[in-house]
Formats: structure tokens, sequence, C-alpha cells
């Protein structure tokens, strides 16, 4: 799988799952805001955005899982939150270091895994590691630090719970969902589970995709077809 070159057709990807997701995230954000004043009064404002932060890693988790090429998370997290800027987000410039940030959770994850792994697992391990980088960054750039322990410890778990739902689970099941119906097809998310080499089904290190194992079919099929022409051998034999 050729995981460096970019073409035309990856570009624009980025660009219309930018377009969506910005607007995604701008209605995520006013949700939140009243969600925070619903929570103000128990003292619990703090929670008002955590249930959406899973649907604000989005663009970089369905990004990366689709292309399966370096950057590809980064850039389309970074683009969908200079849309959602453009759009009208009253949080301002400010969420485009936000989205640099969501963006490395996922490619950080895969990258270790030298972007040859996109399974569950893979995509939960993103999920967890975005929300904790992007609580680090709210503790410095949003004046989390201020906020008490506990609450921090909750609004964490409320992250993590949603990152993992929303991007360990519906982002990947949103993107087979569209392979399935062919609207990615040509993309490495449809390609990938035809590409082992041989090299790899010697070693059985072939790329993951899910858990699908295309050679083990392979070698079943023709054994299927063996008996079938050892059956017609044996009534040859009878006739």
């Amino acid at each position: 799988m050729n995981t460096k070159n970019w073409k035309l057709k990856d570009v624009l990807l980025i660009a219309i799952s930018a377009v969506l997701f910005g607007v995604v995230y701008l209605g995520c954000t006013y949700i939140g805001g009243v969600l925070y004043g619903m929570l103000t009064p128990f003292g619990m404002a703090s929670l008002g955005y955590e249930p959406f932060y899973g649907i604000y890693f989005m663009a970089g988790a369905f990004g990366i899982y689709v292309m399966r090429k370096p950057g590809t998370g980064l850039i389309a997290e970074l683009l969908a939150a200079v849309l959602e800027c453009l759009y009208g987000n009253y949080f301002g410039p400010i969420i485009i270091l936000s989205g640099l940030v969501q963006g490395l959770g996922f490619e950080l994850i895969i990258a270790l895994k030298r972007y040859k792994k996109f399974d569950r697992m893979t995509m939960i391990q993103g999920a967890v590691i975005c929300s904790v980088l992007t609580l680090i960054y709210n503790l410095f750039i949003s004046g989390y630090s201020k906020i008490a322990v506990p609450v921090l410890a909750i609004m964490l778990v409320v992250r993590i719970i949603s990152a993992i739902v929303f991007d360990g689970f519906i982002t990947p099941m949103l993107a087979d969902g569209l392979v399935k119906a062919g609207v990615l097809k040509g993309y490495a998310v449809a390609q990938g589970c035809l590409l082992y080499t041989s090299d790899a089904a010697d070693e059985e290190d072939s790329e993951d995709l899910g858990g699908r194992r295309h050679i083990k079919k392979k070698i079943n099929t023709t054994e299927d077809a063996d008996d079938r022409i050892r059956i017609k051998t044996s009534r040859k034999h009878i006739q």
C-alpha cells in the first residue's frame, strides 16, 4: 500500500470531510454551550462540553482510518477546525490550535504502528490518547488548572468514554458502511484488505484490517475446488 504519495482524490476527501465535520463541530459547540449553562447552577458547568469531545476528534479519526497515510488525520482535523472558526465559532481562532492537538492523537498511535494497524483497538487507543492530550492542553491554555481535581477526573472519564464511542466505534462503522455503499471505492480503507504480499502471507505479517483474512479464504476456496475435481474423477471411474 502506498502510504506516502497523495492524489487529488485524497485532497478532495480531506476537504469534503472537513467541510462537513466543521459544521458538526460548530453545532456541538453551541449545544455544549447550552448544556454548560444548564449545569452552572450545580457547579458542574465545566462538564458541558465533555460529552461532545469524541465528536470533535472525528475528522482526524475518519481521515486517517480511510486514507491510511501519514498526516491525513492531522490535516483533516486541523482543516475542520479552521472551517469551524470561519463558520462562526465563538471561541475564535484558538480552536485552530485545539484542532492541531486533537489531530495528533491518532497520528501518534498509528505512526508508532507504522501505519499498518487500523483495527478497532488501535482506534480506541487513539481516542484515549486524544482525550489525555487535549485535557493537558486545556490545563495550560483553557484555564482548566483552576478546576478542582475531582471535577477534572470526571471530565477526563466522560471525555474518554465519548471518544471511545464516537472514534473507536462509530467512525470506523461509518467508514466501513461507506465502503460497502461504494462511496469510498479506491481508498485504502476499501483496497487494503486485498493488499497482502506473498512475504506477508508466509510470515503472517499482513496488514490488520478488522480481522478479515482473505488469504485463508483463498486457500479454503482452492481446497474446495480440489475436492470437487476428485468427486468428478471418482464418478467417471464408477461409470
